[in-house]
């Protein structure tokens, strides 16, 4: 059976009382993606988030961003994902990911690939301007109830 062990990077902003989530494009601009890992062999699932973080948005862990110590949720399950046809073993953890400090948060907004992106529309799976979001994290942030669409 297929393993698939991932961390998700959940990175927030508010703005005028609003909330939304940092999600990047992917390589061919076809659908949007929260930045995540897959765990290697002897990592943390922290650790791969943290790997990630760094390495997409090219920051430095030691002073543009913190996770979170523990995961905001951690599931493990066998199930079928969207786009798979047979089911695979899934272990998933979703921690908070603060930037910090000018540099860093000015690298972030100013990449065309990276986008702030409202709760209601990763919920709803795509943007108001009908970019689509990766449907596996959709799914679980759908079946778990993780993000809160009423900002």
């Amino acid at each position: 059976m297929e393993k698939m062990f991932r961390s998700v990077a959940l990175i927030q902003k508010l703005d005028e009382a609003k909330s939304y989530f940092l999600l990047r494009s992917n390589a061919d601009r076809s659908q949007l993606n929260f930045i995540t890992g897959d765990r290697l062999e002897r990592e943390s699932f922290r650790e791969s988030v943290t790997r990630e973080v760094s390495w997409q948005l090219e920051l430095d862990r030691n002073k543009d961003f913190i996770v979170s110590n523990m995961a905001q949720l951690s599931m493990e399950y066998t199930g079928l994902l969207p786009g798979m046809i047979s089911e695979c073993r899934i272990a998933v953890a979703f921690y908070l990911v603060h930037l910090y400090g000018n540099s860093g948060r000015t690298k972030v907004n100013l990449s065309d690939s990276n986008h702030w992106v409202k709760a209601a529309e990763i919920c709803q799976g795509q943007t108001e301007q009908g970019i689509p979001v990766d449907p596996i994290v959709v799914h679980w942030i759908n079946r778990w109830d993780i993000l809160q669409t009423w900002y």
